[in-house]
């Protein structure tokens, strides 16, 4: 592809700035080069002018061939063979249009000529008709340069979109196996409400619907704020309060500044139903359950902690180990290097802590 054009589907960035400059460059050298073996300024400088602008045009036409013949897929030798002859090919040609223009131009050439024998001029570095097709050469290894650098550009963007859309894929299909796994274990929590207390069945129903309502964002939607994730948690706890009544305690602490942080979608449910399915097994009723969130030092911790031990017999039916793999899965796949999970137990509690750093800036780096 010519470098003085730009192609908006690849990253040819300024190149049509970097074609301008360079033959305004060449065209200073050659007045300067020039204007020794003539005492003519202006005749120098519209010479000058004349050999720019062929040059110019005379490199688009070689960069449209080049770019129509797509060389810079070639091997390297017939590289250096298409180089070398379009070059000479391309650079003689021009070297005898601007023999005839600066003949034009200059009316005392042709009497010159006839008594030297020369073009007065051609002893400089660029008039020779040698440096026409050296001009040529170098701009042609400039241009597989850039042409190189700008295939791998391509290559790389290619395999960043790829990387991106698998990880929004994997990240997809955790959500889509908790909106069931969560589905069902309310379902349960109400057909035993339904056993213990017919009339409140209304009620969780009600809350259900808000809950599902969550639980059924957008396909797309895969992050949001915490304190979305925070209002489905308090219709989930509604849902279990009825069932436990007082011997469910359900503590919620979260900062007004870690509301407004992205999380990702169902990042804090499998918490709390952990500490609830688990917590009833283990710990002394009532059954405390506490959901903090803190930002601090761009860090945002979350904790989720329940009275109680942790389990250590292997999970049942009833209770799977789906939403704390989920959860971390989720967490790897969405800050590879930014976060740390830990599910510990002291002094009667057994706490769930998970830090993001940097949460904002980490999710527009990821979605960039």
């Amino acid at each position: 592809m010519p470098l003085f054009l730009r192609d908006d589907r690849l990253p040819w960035v300024g190149l049509g700035t970097v074609q301008l400059v360079g033959w305004l460059v060449y065209g200073v050298v050659y007045y300067v080069t020039l204007r020794p073996y003539n005492p003519f300024p202006a005749i120098v400088q519209q010479q000058a002018l004349w050999a720019t602008g062929l040059g110019l045009l005379v490199s688009s036409l070689l960069g449209w061939a080049y770019y129509a013949l797509g060389i810079s897929r070639w091997h390297w030798g017939w590289q250096s063979l298409a180089v070398a002859l379009g070059s000479v090919g391309f650079g003689l040609a021009w070297a005898g249009l601007n023999h005839w223009g600066a003949t034009y131009i200059d009316p005392f050439e042709l009497p010159v000529m006839a008594y030297v024998g020369v073009l007065p001029g051609q002893g400089s570095m660029l008039s020779h008709p040698a440096a026409f097709p050296m001009v040529l050469l170098v701009w042609s290894g400039s241009y597989l340069g850039i042409a190189f650098w700008n295939e791998r550009q391509v290559q790389q963007q290619r395999v960043f979109r790829a990387d991106a859309e698998a990880q929004r894929a994997r990240l997809q299909m955790l959500r889509y196996q908790l909106n069931p796994h969560f589905f069902f274990n309310a379902l349960n929590t109400i057909k035993a409400l339904a056993d213990e207390s017919p009339r409140r069945v209304k009620e969780a129903v009600h809350e259900l619907s808000g809950f599902l309502r969550y639980s059924l964002l957008d396909d797309d939607t895969l992050m949001v704020s915490l304190d979305e994730e925070v209002q489905a948690v308090q219709h989930y706890l509604a849902i279990e309060k009825m069932r436990f009544e007082d011997d469910l305690q359900v503590t919620v602490d979260v900062e007004a500044e870690a509301r407004r942080q992205p999380v990702p979608a169902f990042l804090v449910l499998p918490l709390i139903e952990n500490a609830v399915k688990h917590g009833q097994h283990t710990s002394p009723f009532p059954l405390r359950v506490r959901l903090t969130a803190t930002l601090t030092d761009d860090r945002l911790r979350i904790a989720v902690a329940n009275t109680g031990h942790l389990r250590t017999d292997a999970p049942t039916d009833e209770s799977t180990d789906t939403g704390l793999t989920n959860v971390q899965a989720r967490l790897q796949a969405q800050y590879p290097d930014a976060h740390r999970f830990a599910l510990t137990e002291d002094d009667g509690w057994v706490r769930a802590c998970i830090e993001i750093a940097s949460p904002a800036r980490t999710t527009s780096a990821n979605h960039g």
